[in-house]
């Protein structure tokens, strides 16, 4: 269960984003990876080939609020500025770092810690509910700070909570995803089997199949 199923402190029920499991058709929305399991991780997906080139994903105020729409997040008002996406940024990567000790045993430093807690302390947006007194209204916008706190809170609750064991590494050998196993064994090994699996299947079998030399070379 998400922790945005519990009640603040003014007794609103806050805005939910149950994660689902990726599949062949939503392994991308707008450029973006969404294969992780996890708001949290999808975000800090968006710094790609981390090692491998480091390629950024929120290079301005454009990219942040096309995110925010491909992660079903509400919009930000005021428009995003770059100092935004650079407060962005940093929540990101306290959360990578965060994550990176987390999958390595090590002790998780303070200061993203720190900064993790201050960006979920901003208000999220809420649902409220509908004039016909049966459905949800979903908010059209919202501050960003209180969108931010959605993926800092996201990231209490995965670190607190009963999956916190089952965060993985991708072992794809040209992946740099963070992923938590959903699976009963908690066996996998890579972030999808539709995207790192099946290449690292196709790899093994080619390595235990070689192509004959005669035919290799027609």
């Amino acid at each position: 269960m998400s922790m945005f199923q519990s009640r603040d402190a003014t007794g609103v029920l806050p805005v939910t984003r149950a994660p689902a499991p990726a599949t062949t058709k939503d392994l991308r929305r707008a450029g973006f990876p969404f294969r992780s399991g996890a708001l949290c991780l999808d975000f800090v997906a968006t710094l790609a080939k981390r090692g491998m080139g480091d390629r950024e994903l929120l290079g301005g105020p454009e990219e942040l609020a096309t995110w925010l729409r491909a992660a079903r997040l509400p919009s930000a008002r005021p428009p995003i500025t770059e100092g935004d996406v650079a407060g962005a940024r940093a929540l990101r990567e306290a959360i990578h770092a965060m994550t990176r000790a987390l999958v390595d045993h090590t002790p998780l430093p303070v200061d993203a810690i720190d900064l993790v807690n201050e960006a979920a302390s901003a208000s999220p947006p809420v649902t409220l509910l509908g004039r016909d007194g049966a459905s949800s209204v979903p908010p059209g916008s919202a501050a960003l700070e209180g969108i931010l706190a959605m993926v800092a809170r996201d990231t209490i609750e995965l670190f607190t909570g009963s999956y916190r064991q089952r965060v993985r590494a991708c072992l794809g050998h040209d992946c740099s995803l963070f992923f938590v196993d959903r699976s009963r064994p908690g066996s996998r090994r890579w972030c999808t089997m539709a995207a790192c699996g099946e290449k690292a299947s196709s790899a093994t079998y080619r390595r235990r199949h070689p192509a004959h030399p005669k035919l290799a070379h027609r």
